[in-house]
């Protein structure tokens, strides 16, 4: 076996996959703790009519809202983040939040939130960092250098469609991405409980229960390279499969690793697909989501 090759694959049986996302149907009535009923129609109006008042575009800050609840009002996370928009108590009294379980009031509160963020860091970027870790942890960042938390980096570039890196850049604003192409925001938003939205480069790992790893690396950018090379030189192997490129844990040390993975349906395809690449020199693994 080449020595690069025995390399990638001895990194590769060192990285721990990120647990799959859980994800569920809700139906198209959602309880609030009071006992009443807040419907999903509800919840896009409130959605629309925050991001307009605070200058958010609609489709990122649907995004964000479902990412931190599937539009669950009475959601609680393990750290005890509450709610639709999933405030931690001490942010909720800081915003002047009194009940993060009911949409009507934690919704507007988010939106003002991330208003605020974004004149504090300069984008929505950062202010979507600074949403899911905290505002201090991002200052340090943007001061200090380093990482983002693997969860951070990961949030940022399902609600952006970027990395959170590129966004160290203050001037950088996020792309205007709708919710689903040729569909209008409401009617998009609306469908939300029903499909998850696009996420991105991550899309792959979370949807596929298997995955073709390629490429790994402690830099994005190079991982990046390794894929872009991949992808030329296997490209009529490679046509179709859904891409994911996010930082794992690992073993190894406190960093995170880059790996570029293909999603598969089934094991079997996931091995036939490693072996053409494997014949066409390209070394690969394959995991279980």
């Amino acid at each position: 076996m080449p020595l690069k090759q025995a390399a990638f694959l001895a990194v590769a049986a060192w990285l721990t996959m990120t647990p799959a996302l859980m994800s569920s149907t809700l139906g198209q009535t959602l309880s609030k703790d009071s006992g009443e009923d807040i419907s999903v129609e509800r919840i896009c109006q409130l959605i629309a009519r925050e991001a307009s008042v605070n200058g958010l575009p609609q489709a990122f800050f649907a995004r964000l809202i479902w990412k931190e609840s599937r539009f669950d009002a009475n959601a609680i996370s393990p750290v005890g983040a509450q709610g639709i928009a999933q405030f931690m108590p001490e942010t909720a009294k800081l915003r002047n939040l009194d009940d993060p379980f009911d949409p009507e009031k934690a919704i507007p509160a988010s939106a003002l939130y991330l208003a605020k963020l974004r004149v504090q860091f300069g984008n929505l970027g950062l202010a979507a960092a600074a949403y899911n870790s905290g505002e201090t942890r991002v200052a340090k960042w943007l001061s200090r250098g380093g990482n983002l938390p693997i969860e951070t980096e990961n949030y940022v570039l399902d609600i952006t469609g970027e990395p959170a890196d590129i966004f160290f850049d203050r001037r950088r604003q996020i792309k205007n991405r709708p919710l689903e192409e040729k569909i209008g925001f409401y009617k998009a938003c609306l469908r939300l409980p029903i499909i998850e939205t696009g996420a991105g480069l991550l899309a792959a790992k979370f949807t596929m229960p298997w995955a073709i790893q390629v490429a790994g690396n402690f830099k994005r950018e190079i991982a990046e390279r390794s894929w872009s090379r991949i992808k030329a030189r296997n490209g009529n192997i490679l046509m179709g499969m859904p891409l994911s490129i996010s930082r794992t844990r690992s073993p190894m040390g406190q960093r995170g690793i880059y790996t570029v993975r293909l999603g598969a349906p089934s094991r079997q395809k996931a091995n036939a697909v490693c072996g053409r690449l494997r014949s066409n020199g390209t070394p690969c693994i394959v995991k279980k989501n």
